[in-house]
């Protein structure tokens, strides 16, 4: 079984080519540098860039993979959830295939993706319970058998990445935010300020803007002070962002008892976050507990080719 797979949701154009349940190639186009300098994602600039450079991207993976063309059996896309733009063109160049291949087309999920990441390289034993967490979502999400998606925790306003971009942006620090905290929290002090108690709502759900709204403040207090530090600063709010997020995911785990926990979406690539799964796994005893290759952690096809692989067989 052969399948070509298409990633455009956001600002990656991203194609992958699956053989036999094995990934063969994952060519990823990112537009970071494009739009760094707006503070964000620009939904008009990254479907044009998507239109400028998914056919180099497309003949490399092919040509990494070493398959050939009339041999793919399925191509399969994103076709939800994303930005309009980007999804239109992945989906017009998804079909576009599928027509001169005469193959069948496979629109796929987003979120149902990157939780099948962590399952690339590893074998989910289920239930499942994965934590979603990108610039775009902060998710809980059930699988009691294969392919079997139950969101049981969600976000009502920011989510986790976005948090951290607008926080980022506060301090000066660029996009995206994510990684450039992550870095600075090294040696810094987590207890230096003092930053909200946030409590999940409706028992397993988030929210982030009081974290962020109260981290901007915090941040102005103390520049007019001139009492900031930013490694404290970032450590702190670091700590507090993953406490929330894993005691609403411990108490998924006491609900739910999963036999496999994951993480997922590009958070996840977080090193604080990765050590700590594993501590929470243990105390519940819990013995798989997977984490996607960083290299599938961001949007990548690899993750789309192993959804598609996954419907193909059960369903």
């Amino acid at each position: 079984m052969l399948i070509l797979a298409i990633e455009s949701s956001c600002d990656e154009f991203s194609v992958a080519v699956m053989e036999n349940g094995k990934i063969k190639s994952n060519v990823i186009s990112t537009q970071i540098k494009d739009h760094t300098k707006y503070g964000g994602v620009v939904p008009e600039l990254a479907s044009r860039l998507h239109v400028e450079n998914f056919s180099k991207v497309i003949l490399d993976a092919v040509s990494k993979s070493k398959v050939i063309w009339s041999d793919i059996d399925y191509i399969a896309y994103t076709n939800n959830p994303g930005l309009i733009g980007s999804l239109i063109i992945g989906r017009l160049v998804a079909k576009t295939i599928g027509l001169y291949l005469d193959k069948p087309t496979m629109p796929l999920n987003h979120m149902e993706g990157h939780i099948y990441s962590a399952n690339i390289d590893n074998d989910f034993e289920y239930p499942v319970l994965s934590l979603v967490v990108s610039g775009g979502h902060t998710q809980i999400q059930l699988l009691e058998k294969p392919l079997d998606f139950k969101v049981v925790g969600t976000t009502l306003d920011d989510a986790i990445g976005e948090c951290y971009d607008k926080v980022a942006r506060c301090l000066e620090l660029p996009y995206p935010g994510g990684p450039e905290i992550d870095k600075i929290t090294f040696g810094g002090n987590s207890s230096a300020y003092e930053f909200p108690k946030l409590n999940l709502i409706n028992e397993l759900d988030y929210s982030f803007s009081g974290l962020k709204t109260a981290s901007i403040n915090l941040i102005n207090k103390h520049r007019k002070n001139n009492t900031f530090n930013i490694k404290d600063f970032c450590a702190g709010f670091q700590n507090s962002a993953i406490d929330y997020l894993l005691n609403g995911f411990e108490k998924a785990i006491v609900k739910y008892k999963p036999r496999t926990i994951t993480l997922a979406g590009g958070v996840s690539a977080n090193k604080l976050l990765r050590s700590r799964i594993f501590s929470i796994g243990n105390k519940y005893n819990i013995c798989n507990i997977l984490l996607p290759d960083l290299k599938y952690c961001t949007d990548n096809a690899a993750m789309i080719a192993e959804l598609c692989n996954e419907y193909i067989k059960y369903k």
